[in-house]
């Protein structure tokens, strides 16, 4: 190549050669300009005894710019009808040859990084000047190579539409493997609630006790409750069972150590023998003890038993249905697609291979997700969801009929979904009681004061050496006891 050279509007652009490369250089922002290129292939065109043929490639996968309108015209020395012409990779097809013998190849858009060689070959005769580059001739070899080109083609065709009924096959026997999973989960779903409800005629406005409360919110919440809600309502329910005794000096004393959860035993080991001196326990001794880094490690460790010992009594009521063998069924037909997609990816089929993709998500998902509850899992979620959805309507009358223990689990119950309504509404009751009753329940006030200390210094404390892991920043919480202020989602 010679006299390479490079216009914007008729204006000579600074052209750089170095080594095969050559480089324009053009001051400018990020725009849209055209430049036209010129230059000269000295001894281009191959002359045999038969024809003389231009074989040149003019991009290949070196380039890394995209060509957005890439047109190539071949004019012969003189006008003829003989010639023979075809391309390669991106060049393949896009060849028409005009009345004049000139060869037009329209290849539009071609993308960085592809290649696309061309071949024009034209009878000898008219390039009469040149001189014989070859003895040999040509014409055969190159209507061999066009043919083969083109058997290629119809056999990669061919294949292509092969590969695409397949493709339509495969992903309509799936989408409906998949629409009869959505509707096997719904029938499923409708059948435990009908059981749900016939096993559940009559409902109390507190629920009877099948777990125990830390495990009843973990899971009414979705396993998402935090550590220090958790804390918060397992030391609640301790008080509520007697294991723990709330004092006026602000100290909360080990009174009972036999506990029915193994995650009630936890955390009174974590209470009174990791942070608690002499078995007694203050959020003032939490706070002191938490500036150690040691303590702040052993923190960490025994809360994340706490909550395993919590999920574990959760599993062990079996709420939910794994349908293992359906999920494992699932998830290794979704698998199927892997080979597919890659067969799809040769045959350039990229809108099967996207919908192929998603499908395979999508029944991935399934495969990993997909659990329906039990009927007891049913019972335990509707139960408290009526419990949620009807306790701000509840009466003062209807309240005073309740059992203590019902009173204090639903205190619990309203600390840990941080619900504000509900707390709200369960202040007033408890409020109005200590009004209207001589004898008022000295423990529901009592708990009522700890869900809001508990909840400031608990949350304070695991979300800053727990939840976080710095060992090096100082939490703020209060050390305030029964008469504690309020403030946060557990207080009232």
């Amino acid at each position: 190549m010679t006299d390479f050279n490079a216009q914007e509007n008729g204006k000579q652009l600074e052209v750089e050669k170095e080594d095969a490369t050559y480089i324009i250089h053009r001051p400018g922002e990020d725009e849209t300009i055209t430049i036209e290129l010129s230059y000269i292939i000295e001894n281009g065109v191959e002359v045999y005894e038969d024809m003389a043929q231009f074989y040149w490639p003019f991009f290949d996968s070196n380039n890394e710019t995209d060509y957005e309108n890439m047109t190539i015209t071949v004019h012969p020395p003189k006008t003829t009808s003989d010639v023979i012409a075809y391309g390669y990779h991106s060049a393949y097809g896009t060849e028409k040859i005009e009345n004049d013998g000139v060869v037009i190849f329209e290849m539009g858009l071609v993308e960085g990084g592809e290649k696309g060689n061309i071949r024009v070959a034209y009878d000898r005769d008219i390039f009469s000047a040149a001189s014989v580059t070859h003895n040999e001739t040509i014409r055969d070899k190159l209507l061999h190579e066009q043919q083969e080109l083109a058997d290629k083609e119809a056999d990669f065709l061919n294949a292509q539409k092969n590969w695409e009924n397949v493709a339509i096959i495969v992903i309509s026997v799936l989408s409906l493997y998949f629409l009869l999973l959505l509707f096997y989960a719904w029938r499923k779903r409708q059948a435990t609630l009908l059981e749900a409800e016939r096993q559940t005629p009559a409902r109390s406005i507190v629920p009877k006790e099948v777990m125990s409360m830390p495990a009843t919110i973990y899971y009414f919440r979705h396993f998402t409750t935090g550590l220090g809600d958790l804390l918060t309502i397992g030391m609640m329910d301790l008080v509520r069972k007697g294991n723990i005794e709330i004092r006026g000096d602000d100290t909360y004393h080990l009174i009972n150590k036999q506990t029915e959860h193994k995650h009630e035993g936890q955390l009174i080991h974590l209470l009174f023998r990791k942070l608690a001196e002499k078995g007694t326990f203050s959020f003032e001794q939490l706070e002191s003890l938490l500036k150690s880094s040691s303590n702040q490690q052993m923190f960490r460790t025994e809360l994340a038993k706490y909550q395993g010992l919590i999920m574990q009594e959760v599993k062990s009521h079996q709420l939910f249905n794994q349908h293992a063998k359906l999920r494992w069924f699932t998830g290794v037909v979704s698998l199927l697609f892997i080979p597919l997609m890659i067969v799809l990816g040769i045959y350039e089929l990229y809108m099967w291979l996207f919908i192929s993709l998603a499908l395979m998500v999508v029944l991935l998902t399934f495969a990993f997700i997909f659990k329906t509850r039990t009927v007891k899992g049913q019972i335990i979620k509707q139960e408290w969801d009526h419990f949620k959805n009807h306790f701000s309507g509840l009466e003062s009358s209807s309240w005073y009929t309740l059992s203590d223990d019902d009173k204090e689990r639903a205190l619990i119950f309203t600390t840990g979904i941080n619900d504000k309504k509900l707390a709200e509404k369960n202040r007033f009751l408890i409020n109005n009681q200590k009004d209207d009753q001589e004898e008022s329940d000295e423990l529901l006030f009592l708990m009522l004061a700890l869900s809001t200390t508990a909840h400031l210094n608990f949350g304070a404390a695991t979300q800053t050496y727990a939840e976080s892991g710095s060992g090096s920043t100082s939490y703020s919480g209060t050390g305030t006891g029964v008469g504690g202020g309020g403030g946060g989602s557990g207080a009232f």
